[in-house]
């Protein structure tokens, strides 16, 4: 049994070193490898990990401490699932409770802006908008064939490869972001 205990400490702490240092990118699952319907498709593969290197050095101190082998086997399954279920369990709670300060593309447009460099057809220029609260600047170009000057206000149409495509708006009157 030892052997055993060996192997899976050798698999399975190398891979929790892994997601350690270098992140689980693959949470959800093993991924495009495994046909989606088969049964290891629902472990990710850090709670595999998990699993793996609790139960073998569960086991490999089991066997120092002199543990019998149906006891230490017993002992080590229990730990090894245990640390698997409390690391799906944990991520699981991670992924229900964070927030990310990402702003998509499309909760962009239709926000107001202002012109801090030139937009033109010939020159992209910059715009200073308010993202959840933070000021923030973005390159942009014209929606139109309008040239807009600095200080101008404008709306974001759309956003395509980081460029904020704009529309100038004449008739609104905006506090300088400056200010705020």
């Amino acid at each position: 049994m030892t052997g055993l205990y060996v192997f899976f400490l050798a698999v399975g702490a190398p891979l929790l070193l892994w997601f350690a240092f270098a992140g689980d990118a693959d949470a959800e699952g093993f991924g495009g490898e495994v046909d989606a319907d088969g049964p290891l498709s629902v472990i990710p593969l850090s709670t595999f990990a998990f699993v793996m290197a609790f139960f073998g050095l569960t086991g490999v101190l089991a066997d120092v401490a002199g543990t019998g082998v149906l006891a230490g086997f017993i002992l080590a399954v229990i730990v090894g699932i245990g640390a698997g279920a409390l690391n799906s369990a944990a991520f699981a709670w991670l992924r229900r409770n964070s927030t990310s300060s990402e702003v998509m593309d499309a909760e962009l447009e239709g926000q107001i802006a202002r012109v801090a460099l030139p937009v033109s057809e010939e020159h992209r220029g910059k715009i200073v908008l308010e993202i959840a609260g933070a000021r923030e600047q973005m390159t942009a170009a014209p929606a139109d064939s309008s040239t807009i000057d600095i200080g101008k206000p404008v709306v974001v149409v759309r956003v395509e490869g980081g460029v904020a495509y704009v529309a100038p708006l004449d008739d609104l009157e905006l506090d300088d972001p400056a200010d705020r």
